[in-house]
């Protein structure tokens, strides 16, 4: 069961009338599926929202698509960096307290679109049943993010159940529609951010999202620091996908 309420608490006009975002105090989910597709997008997209799940009670899995052996100042492969990345995803999730993490280890910048691999993805759906699934924004640059979403629009298809799909930010930043104030976890999903300290010594991520989110909240003039989504369904999903693949720069 999926369920969200938004809070009574009026934000800036630009964004309540013409970005139509909804203020979200609460989610609820009782399974949720987070395609991530490196072993930190997690904690910097949707870091808060995971963890005010988990203590609701969320059942929660993260699929993560390549094994982040390319994660070094050169962006050249380590063999050595792959474990190194998983345990530290796996350290985020003791913090965030997620149910289950599945690493596909599949090839770090050099992630390609396929029927398999919307056959996992599908898969995934269909087992697990999810109320919730969170993946990156259509807005990414990120080749990587746009081959899992690419993936993902094609395991939608034909999909006629009712499943919630929220669109998390981590390079890109386009349009919302929903915008959850994470102060009550900020501090935790810091501590989950420290775990990839692989990553955090080379560039400063932790510091650009933890800045996006704050800007998140001053812009809609609500709490300190919130989380920025594109909440849809398969349907509407497929839709907005075909759309970007046709006229968006990066051409997905």
């Amino acid at each position: 069961m999926f369920w969200q309420k938004e809070k009574n608490q009026d934000i800036w006009a630009a964004y309540s009338d013409v970005m139509k975002i909804h203020l979200i105090s609460r989610v609820t989910a009782d399974r949720v599926l987070v395609l991530a597709p490196h072993p930190d997008d997690d904690v910097l997209g949707c870091g808060g929202l995971l963890k005010s799940l988990s203590e609701s009670g969320s059942n929660i899995k993260i699929i993560y698509f390549t094994d982040g052996s390319r994660g070094n100042r050169e962006a050249k492969f380590s063999e050595n960096l792959i474990a190194e990345r998983e345990n530290e995803a796996i350290e985020a999730g003791k913090v965030l307290k997620v149910f289950e993490q599945k690493f596909l280890r599949l090839p770090h910048n050099a992630l390609k679109s396929s029927i398999d691999l919307a056959a996992i993805i599908r898969k995934e759906i269909e087992f697990d049943k999810p109320d919730l699934i969170l993946a990156p924004s259509l807005e990414e640059p990120h080749p990587d993010h746009l081959a899992v979403l690419e993936a993902l629009n094609i395991s939608l298809k034909n999909y006629s159940d009712g499943l919630n799909i929220w669109l998390y930010e981590v390079f890109g930043t386009g349009r919302l529609n929903r915008l959850f104030i994470i102060d009550d976890f900020i501090e935790t999903k810091i501590e989950a951010l420290k775990c990839h300290k692989s990553q955090y010594k080379i560039k400063e991520y932790d510091e650009a999202i933890l800045s996006l989110n704050k800007f998140r909240a001053l812009s809609a003039n609500v709490g300190k620091y919130a989380e920025g989504y594109y909440a849809t369904g398969p349907r509407t999903y497929t839709k907005l996908f075909d759309f970007y693949q046709r006229h968006h720069e990066s051409k997905i």
